[in-house]
């Protein structure tokens, strides 16, 4: 199967989230309890034991550098969109508006896709962004929404992140988990793909058609689907990165919003109304971006 029919398969995981929450098979309560599961367990497990693999000289350079780029890239991003594109708007649009065009959903959309680009083998570069991405989404981003809450305890009680630091230090201090503890992290890691493409269909039930007739919107999802992941690609290639660093960055780069700025924009202040549906549209769209993203890289 290549990979344009692996990412279909993606696709047609996040219907069933969508035809399922339509029929009313599932409810708010279940779809909060599969998203429990996937935050707390299944992307931390997937995160440490993708870790554990031989760390070479050079994979260990390459993860260093997607660490430090990712970085650069979404404050890039987020400057251009706070002070550029929506300079002029009302401060609760304005930081949703920011926070979806710097956050890419690197954790639910990114791994599985990615997966299907690179296989699970290389996914480890994909872990090394999302590491960034939770520092970055649970700092600078709860500062888009409220200027005075943030708190460095919930930074480091992420689970995503947690994951991140243990696999990360296993995998510098060449530790490898007993056998049977790496094969169930494995197996509770191997349910994140369809789990999060079911999570994100469901998500999709609640765009409007007024949606596709909000221009600030829709500048939004094309800023974040494709002109910062074209610019990214475009402002590394001199750099002489690796094909699979290049690859894994700009990819990473064109997910959709996270999935996250829902919950900050509900829990500090800001809209989480224009959050819920900028994140489904620019998921709505990726549909038509990523394949297109992955003919590029």
């Amino acid at each position: 199967m290549n990979v344009i029919s692996q990412v279909v398969v993606l696709f047609l995981l996040m219907f069933c989230g969508f035809l399922s929450t339509k029929l009313k098979l599932i409810s708010d309560e279940g779809i909060a309890g599969l998203n429990n599961l996937v935050i707390y367990f299944a992307l931390p497990c997937l995160t440490v034991a993708k870790l554990q693999t031989d760390a070479d000289p050079q994979l260990a350079r390459e993860l260093v550098q997607v660490f430090f780029i990712s970085g650069a890239v979404m404050l890039f991003s987020g400057l251009i969109a706070r002070f550029a594109l929506f300079r002029g708007e009302e401060e609760r649009r304005r930081a949703v508006f920011t926070s979806i065009d710097m956050f890419p959903n690197v954790g639910y959309m990114g791994y599985p896709v990615l997966t299907a680009a690179f296989g699970a083998a290389n996914l480890i570069y994909c872990v090394m962004y999302n590491a960034m991405f939770n520092i970055l989404s649970w700092s600078v981003g709860v500062l888009l929404f409220d200027r005075h809450a943030l708190d460095i305890r919930k930074i480091l009680r992420v689970p995503s992140l947690l994951g991140a630091v243990i696999g990360v230090a296993l995998f510098a201090l060449r530790i490898r988990l007993p056998g049977v503890l790496a094969s169930a992290m494995d197996s509770m890691g191997s349910v994140t793909t369809p789990l999060a493409m079911f999570i994100i269909g469901t998500r999709l039930t609640q765009l409007r058609k007024s949606d596709l007739r909000d221009v600030k919107l829709l500048l939004t999802c094309g800023m974040r689907l494709l002109v910062f992941p074209l610019l990214t690609w475009l402002c590394l290639l001199p750099f002489g990165l690796s094909k699979m660093v290049l690859a894994q960055v700009v990819l990473c780069t064109a997910m959709p919003g996270a999935a996250v700025i829902v919950i900050q924009a509900e829990n500090y202040g800001g809209d989480s109304a224009l959050a819920s549906r900028g994140v489904a549209l620019s998921t709505l769209l990726s549909i038509a971006t990523i394949p297109l993203m992955l003919l590029l890289v």
